[in-house]
């Protein structure tokens, strides 16, 4: 029996050691693996984190390039808005000096259209004369008149809405206009060359509503509707065309006017009645700078198929 308990012991006591050996060796297996595994994850995070800044750079790069596309973009839009202002602003003239290449042998009739004024506004018939001495009856300092020519009474009106504005007159046109009627054509006028439409709107409502029945009547409704077709109101411009047209049929303003409402319903898209109202100003006015332009647009809407 004693020699048996001292075997059992030396069992024991190899099992133990056996046991410790290995639990060591199994602990140092995992200590292994731990380290190999942290160096692992430093370098997938040193990756991570160069992938990472250089993404971040190239954000930034793109960043910068799209404020400087901003910018040109920019740029570009307000050079555009000047180059469409003047595009705007040339076209009058360059239909006029186009039609007074095509027909040079009408050249005062040009000029005296490319003024602005009627063959009423010109010697005989608009200007003041200064230096003239008063009528037989006149008061030294009454105010000086300007005499056109006479007119022909004007028919009823069109259909409109005129709002709280002007209306065209229905009685007999007077014949002289003092220098105030003329200063304040005149200043409505230049605010329509200098291509200030919205004022020009407004300075010829009011020459309208002062002096409605007078000389320089159908020339007011004429620019007030060149104005309004400026400013594309075209609604606006085709009422105060159309009073040109049925209000003041003597006027010499008449052509232009029926003109400018083919004009104005080709830029509505009513390309039938554009085309009927041009075809009637060509066959009317032939020789005239309204039926060269009524032509050319005629032309046009033929090449376009409208």
């Amino acid at each position: 029996m004693p020699g048996l308990v001292t075997v059992c012991r030396k069992a024991i006591c190899a099992l133990s050691v056996l046991f410790v050996f290995g639990s060591g060796a199994a602990i140092a297996q995992d200590k292994l693996t731990l380290r190999s595994l942290d160096a692992r994850l430093a370098r997938i995070e040193r990756v991570l984190d160069q992938s990472l800044l250089e993404q971040l750079q190239r954000v930034d790069s793109l960043q910068r390039e799209i404020r400087s596309l901003r910018g040109e973009i920019e740029s570009l839009n307000y050079e555009i808005d000047k180059v469409t202002k003047r595009n705007a602003d040339l076209y009058a003239d360059t239909d006029r000096r186009v039609t007074e290449l095509e027909e040079s042998q009408n050249s005062l009739d040009l000029l005296n259209a490319e003024a602005g004024f009627s063959d009423d506004d010109f010697s005989g018939g608009g200007f003041l004369d200064e230096t003239a001495q008063p009528a037989a009856g006149l008061a030294e300092d009454a105010p000086a008149v300007f005499v056109a020519q006479p007119r022909t009474s004007v028919s009823t009106p069109i259909s409109a809405d005129f709002g709280n504005g002007p209306r065209p007159p229905t009685g007999a046109l007077r014949d002289t206009a003092t220098q105030a009627e003329k200063a304040g054509y005149t200043r409505a006028y230049d605010l329509l060359v200098r291509g200030q439409n919205e004022s020009a709107v407004r300075s010829f409502n009011e020459f309208l509503v002062s002096f409605p029945d007078g000389p320089y009547s159908d020339n007011a409704w004429y620019w007030q509707g060149e104005a309004m077709y400026a400013q594309r109101d075209f609604d606006s411009a085709l009422r105060n065309f159309g009073v040109v047209v049925n209000s003041f049929p003597a006027s010499t303003k008449v052509p232009d006017a029926r003109l400018k409402i083919g004009f104005a319903l080709y830029e509505q898209g009513r390309f039938g009645e554009a085309r009927s109202i041009l075809t009637g100003v060509q066959n009317d006015y032939p020789g005239r700078s309204a039926a060269v332009l009524a032509r050319k647009r005629l032309q046009k809407m033929d090449r376009d198929g409208q």
